[in-house]
């Protein structure tokens, strides 16, 4: 056969050129598996919101935003073009300082409001009105009360409370403001409102809403609280506002999935609400993440894969959309009003950079706190004040460009792209958990606790901070805690593992809580636990081995300073040896000591530590012992796992591509070779 160079050289040049240019292609392209699963029977009025509230002070920071390819758009004009149809804005009385620095978080005034609410109402959308009644951050964590009314009895915060909001309304309506919904404080669970935590709050609730109707009564009155997996605490203020007589429409909650526990919970509180007090009910805020990377050298609320797990979602671009669309979900068919994400485009002002961000964050505002704020708040001191702890959170990448979950408001009518077939794994997961855990009531759902024997009466079941389900054994006391929770059960002979899985907080130098087993006058001690904060889940397992039939007590113990609070919950006893018999919770033997304790009235801002910054999760104890405490860290174990779960996603591509490449640079190379032999 005759021997043709430039045909050679063309089909080289082809593959190689293949090999150079198509992975950027791919990576262009590679959304293609994106998806967007419909919601069934959503409403065309269904709320699409997002909180844009540091807005302005980003855009002066220098950040810009992109549309999906990559071109530059005004911010509401990318978030209407996705399907958002409402924004939300907070407004702080004076957000500022005797020098007039801001304290941050988007100095959130009401000029600033004004001119973020013209914008939006400009491209079609309504606006949510959140006052704080605050000069910073109102949330279950503080509710401090503006400087200009620090002193004023509760008559003249009224008044003062009743006319700020007045004005301003007729304010952001004579600028041209479409103001649809206004919010009567922002998370007033349990810190109150104005620095007023008692029965006065409802005093001032009726001082707002008063002022709102008497601007225009076609104005959607909303109340707004948070924590809704505590279930008994949030029906609590519904009925308190019921009793108090205040005017409202909206009964708001936030909603975060690492924190606020099941969507079936959040599903159950809504329709209550709504059933029970003929409100209506919004989701005013909710988030999560795409990402575990840091974009501004901030730490950031969402860190750690162990937040992740709580949440329920893997932190990836799809993992984001999913949350979203299940939240939306899950809100209409409970008959809520909408859907509001929480600052969708509080992006990074520059690299992942603590000091060179700083000092735009401390001149514009557009971190979470300026140092400014450190006089008046006292959750900013000089170790956290910031940044932004939500860019991981962002509908935006660290760049501003628009992420694909952004997608979901669009697409959440109709569907969009390929939806996976279900697996039922978790459900015959659940089946096979309920099957071979030899304890009775490991999760508490059921309201007889007389498998087990509890030593105090402080600690009880309710509805507040579950693992799972709706309920878990809670615990707080403002005496020095020290108390036991066990259960008795018989075994076969064999090889067992017993876990119990707790969260909480405070607990003080005198901390020693773990899980244990006894049994013939022995008693092995699980891994220590410490605990780090609100939902940040803690595991303390004991393994053991019975050699005959034996009566065990597994159990809890669990010491620690006054104040401190927590849960336990999804204790778990199972045999793990070969030889694992068909023993059911029927057949064991319990013990005829029990304790049920009483629901207690809502927990104080002492034990619903939520804010806007999160205590750190450094590790998590989850290693057995059959004889005493050790501690291990978590990570090595979690990375595994994440190893073996993760989808090869590309990699066939990429292996291909790679041998296409590979042969065709090999071509070139033995043509070249071949011609200079001729």
């Amino acid at each position: 056969m005759r021997y043709n160079s430039k045909l050679v050289n063309f089909i080289s040049m082809t593959f190689l050129l293949a090999f150079l240019f198509i992975l950027p292609v791919k990576s262009v392209f590679a959304d293609d598996d994106f998806y967007v699963e419909k919601v069934e029977n959503l409403p065309s009025d269904f709320i699409k919101g997002a909180d844009i509230s540091t807005l302005i002070a980003q855009e002066e920071s220098g950040v810009r935003y992109y549309d999906e390819n990559g071109n530059e758009k005004d911010l509401i004009t990318i978030l209407a073009e996705n399907g958002v149809n409402y924004v939300r804005v907070r407004i702080w009385n004076n957000p500022y300082d005797d020098k007039g620095h801001g304290y941050g978080a988007g100095n959130s005034d009401l000029s600033k409001a004004i001119a973020i609410g013209k914008r939006a109402t400009a491209a079609g959308m309504r606006v949510l009105v959140d006052f704080h009644y605050s000069d910073f951050w109102a949330d279950p964590g503080r509710q401090v009360s503006p400087k200009a009314w620090a002193n004023m009895t509760i008559d003249e915060k009224s008044k003062a409370l009743y006319q700020f909001t007045k004005e301003s309304l007729n304010t952001l309506r004579a600028s041209g403001v479409d103001v649809g919904m206004v919010q009567v404080g922002n998370e007033t669970t349990s810190s109150g409102m104005v620095g007023e935590a008692g029965d006065e709050r409802y005093q001032l609730f009726k001082a707002g809403t008063q002022a709102v109707r008497d601007v225009d009564k076609s104005i959607l009155i909303t109340l707004h609280f948070t924590n809704p997996e505590k279930k008994s605490t949030i029906l609590y203020y519904a009925e308190k506002l019921k009793e108090n007589q205040i005017d409202y429409d909206v009964f708001a909650t936030s909603y975060y999935s690492f924190w606020h526990g099941s969507l079936e919970n959040l599903s159950s509180v809504l329709t209550e609400i709504r059933e029970k007090y003929g409100k209506q009910t919004l989701i005013a805020e909710t988030s999560y993440a795409y990402t575990l990377e840091d974009g501004d050298g901030q730490k950031n609320v969402i860190k750690s894969e162990q937040q992740t797990k709580n949440g329920g979602y893997p932190p990836t671009v799809q993992g984001q959309a999913n949350n979203l669309r299940d939240v939306i979900a899950t809100s209409q068919s409970a008959g809520a009003l909408g859907v509001f994400y929480w600052e969708p485009a509080w992006i990074p002002v520059g690299k992942a950079d603590r000091n060179s961000n700083l000092p735009i964050w401390e001149q514009y505002g557009s971190g979470w706190a300026s140092s400014y704020a450190i006089s008046y708040d006292p959750n900013v001191d000089e170790s956290n004040y910031g940044g932004s702890e939500w860019d991981n959170q962002a509908l935006f990448d660290f760049n501003g460009k628009a992420l694909q979950s952004l997608k979901v408001f669009k697409f959440v009518n109709t569907g969009y792209g390929t939806v996976p077939e279900k697996k039922d794994n978790q459900n015959r997961e659940k089946e096979d958990e309920d099957t071979t855990n030899l304890l009775q009531n490991g999760s508490f759902e059921e309201e007889n606790l007389e498998a087990y024997k509890i030593s105090q009466s402080y600690v009880e079941r309710q509805n507040d901070t579950p693992k799972t389900g709706q309920y878990a054994l809670h615990f707080w006391s403002d005496k020095s805690i020290d108390y036991q929770v066990e259960q008795a059960v018989t075994l076969e002979p064999g090889t067992y593992r017993f876990s119990i899985q707790m969260q909480g907080d405070k607990t003080g130098s005198s901390e020693r809580i773990f899980s244990y087993v006894r049994f013939n006058d022995t008693t092995s001690e699980g891994n220590q636990l410490h605990l780090e904060g609100y939902a940040i889940w803690k595991e303390s397992v004991v393994e053991f081995k019975l050699t005959e039939k034996t009566q065990v007590n597994v159990g809890l113990s669990v010491t620690a300073d006054a104040g401190a609070w927590g849960t336990t919950d999804d204790w778990k006893l199972k045999r793990i040896d070969a030889t694992e018999n068909s023993q059911t919770p029927s057949e064991q033997t319990q013990t005829d000591d029990s304790h049920e304790g009483k629901l207690e009235p809502p927990l104080s801002s002492s034990e619903d530590p939520k804010s806007k910054t999160e205590p750190s999760t450094s590790s998590q104890e989850v290693t057995t012992n059959q004889s005493q405490s050790v501690r291990k860290d978590e990570g090595s174990r979690t990375q595994n796992d994440k190893r073996k779960k993760l989808p090869e996603t590309g990699m066939r591509d990429q292996k291909i591509l790679f041998i296409l490449g590979l042969g065709g640079i090999v071509l070139v190379i033995g043509t070249n070779l071949y011609r200079r032999k001729k």
